[in-house]
């Protein structure tokens, strides 16, 4: 992705952000709403791209696609996560005239988080057919603007971002012991944990809208009091859910996920 000399972003297509937007289907007698989805570091797209058909009655899956990587692997990396939601909202700003929901897992949910509040920003200065979201999913990770918790890995040798991919899991150990694979894969990691590391989060602006929590329950680095502060950054009700397993828990019990998702969506979209 090109940037001005300010390091700023110029104005990107929604295609770029959302390169597997789908279309209502013609024969539905309802609006589908739509599941903006935010990858953790170092993924892609594609993780999503595998949800569209467990949940076609019931949404449109929307994955977000940040520069770097996927289908954008040839524009550099968002300089910072606030100008990366600033261009994630400009984008998803005109699919909001239908109902939808932000998901994000890991950094996903930092990016998904800020991305919310300027749409709230967005859509409150606007006439017309946008709105603000239903709600926002938050994965497995505390909320970003709790004290005394950076870590400063993006800036450390590549064997510490190596053993920190491996204590997290959900990355092949084949993977982690291909030279030629890391040296693809390492560059995206470290760009997005500087991303996160270097962000500075706050409680506030507070959103106007309702935060699902979800995590697993051996996910050591995010226990129920970090996870119960979520609250701290919305004036609506935050509710938390549990999965079996780890940081992963979206690959290890990812039936049991979905399960969930579709329960949230259909409540959600009748009240």
């Amino acid at each position: 992705m090109p940037y001005t000399t300010q390091g700023s972003f110029r104005k990107q297509a929604a295609s770029a952000w959302l390169p597997n937007m789908p279309t209502q289907p013609g024969h539905s007698r309802n609006i589908l709403p739509r599941l903006f989805c935010f990858s953790y570091a170092g993924g892609t797209s594609e993780l999503f791209r595998q949800w569209q058909a467990a949940l076609a009655d019931i949404c449109l899956i929307c994955p977000v696609e940040l520069p770097g990587r996927g289908s954008r692997m040839d524009e550099p990396f968002a300089p910072t996560l606030a100008q990366a939601a600033q261009e994630a909202a400009c984008a998803l700003l005109p699919y909001t005239d239908a109902p939808c929901y932000l998901f994000g897992h890991s950094l996903g949910s930092v990016l998904a988080l800020e991305t919310a509040r300027v749409l709230q920003e967005q859509v409150q200065g606007q006439e017309g057919g946008a709105r603000l979201p239903l709600g926002l999913i938050v994965s497995g990770r505390y909320p970003p603007h709790l004290p005394g918790r950076r870590r400063d890995l993006h800036d450390r040798p590549d064997e510490a971002l190596i053993d920190e991919m491996r204590r997290l899991g959900g990355t092949p150990e084949e993977l982690l012991n291909d030279r030629a694979l890391l040296d693809m894969l390492l560059p995206i990691v470290r760009a997005d944990f500087r991303l996160l590391e270097t962000h500075r989060a706050l409680a506030t602006p507070c959103l106007h809208l309702p935060i699902h929590v979800f995590c697993g329950r051996e996910d050591t680095d995010s226990p129920l009091e970090l996870l119960a502060r979520w609250q701290e950054v919305t004036d609506t009700p935050c509710s938390i859910d549990f999965f079996d397993g780890g940081h992963f828990y979206i690959n290890e019990s990812r039936d049991q996920l979905l399960r969930r998702l579709r329960q949230l969506l259909k409540k959600g979209c009748r009240s």
